[in-house]
């Protein structure tokens, strides 16, 4: 066992703050649609708000430049990724929690890393290994009894829901791996700043085609929770990411971050009076343990090599 080197225990409590601060977004969301905003205001707001954090952020680890001298083909690809997760992703994401819990679509959302496996097994034509077929299975498994297990009353109210969350959680995976191939020709932060535009162009344009002017006319709190939403679910985790990543590595980080369903159950029983079935609990903690495993094998296959 490697023991925890010098400095790296208040990078892993920020990691913990970041993934504690995710897990309000869907609880913020609620607030939101309770103040009768739709999801396309939401998120065009939101997208927009947080383009000059995001760019700050930016410019705060590289030039204006190096942002601009980066390869056309490099760009577009930023923006298509964008346009998938950040628009697509999301828009599928929010419109799953005006129709399931907050605490199942976090958890949902979490099995992202066992699709890039899956992703990179079927990209690379490559057996994963035992213990990654059984992290697999767990969160699959997981997957089923969170969403509604045997009880068929559950499965009809939570499976239109959970599948949106399961595509987005795709569009997610999907930004994971290009981000790191991306990562080999210029830097994370202007794949994020690229990426970042287009999905507030694309927002700007779904919003143009279904919505309206007067939508954006939204009650005072409901501006305060976008906000909120904006910096603290948004802008400053990945910021906390950034800096933690950097020095105690990815898949510590998403070991760390495994916190963030769990917190997302507590805070929706205390602030919005949700409650999940006895197996849809079982199935969280399956998920996250299948998710824990995935990361934990996947270190250990890092430090041998």
């Amino acid at each position: 066992m490697t023991l925890p080197q010098h400095g790296d225990f208040g990078h892993v409590a920020l990691i913990v703050v970041a993934a504690l601060l995710i897990s309000l977004k869907g609880i913020l969301a609620k607030f939101i649609y309770a103040e009768g905003v739709s999801v396309e205001a939401t998120l065009l707001l939101r997208a927009w708000m947080a383009q000059p954090l995001v760019w700050l952020w930016v410019l705060s680890r590289t030039s204006l430049g190096r942002v601009l001298a980066v390869n056309p083909w490099l760009i577009a690809g930023a923006m298509l990724v964008g346009v998938a997760c950040y628009y697509l992703g999301a828009w599928l994401d929010f419109v799953a929690l005006q129709l399931i819990d907050a605490s199942l679509e976090r958890v949902l959302l979490f099995t992202y890393p066992m699709l890039v496996v899956i992703a990179r097994a079927v990209v690379y034509r490559r057996i994963p290994a035992p213990r990654v077929v059984v992290a697999v299975a767990l969160t699959w498994v997981g997957v089923i009894f969170a969403v509604g297990g045997l009880n068929g009353a559950l499965w009809r109210a939570n499976q239109v829901g959970a599948l949106l969350v399961l595509i987005s959680a795709c569009g997610f995976a999907y930004y994971m791996m290009a981000n790191e191939r991306y990562a080999r020709r210029a830097s994370s932060a202007t794949f994020i700043a690229y990426s970042s535009v287009a999905a507030a162009a694309a927002l700007t344009i779904h919003f143009s085609a279904v919505a309206s002017l007067p939508d954006l006319v939204i009650p005072t709190r409901a501006w305060v929770y976008i906000f909120l939403m904006t910096l603290f679910t948004n802008v400053l985790p990945l910021f906390l990411f950034s800096v933690s990543i950097r020095k105690i590595g990815a898949e510590r980080a998403a070991i760390v971050s495994s916190v963030g369903p769990p917190a997302t159950m507590i805070f929706a029983v205390y602030l919005l009076g949700e409650s999940m079935a006895v197996s849809q609990y079982f199935g969280s903690a399956l998920i996250v343990l299948g998710i824990v495993i995935l990361e934990v094998r996947q270190k250990a296959v890092a430090q041998a090599s």
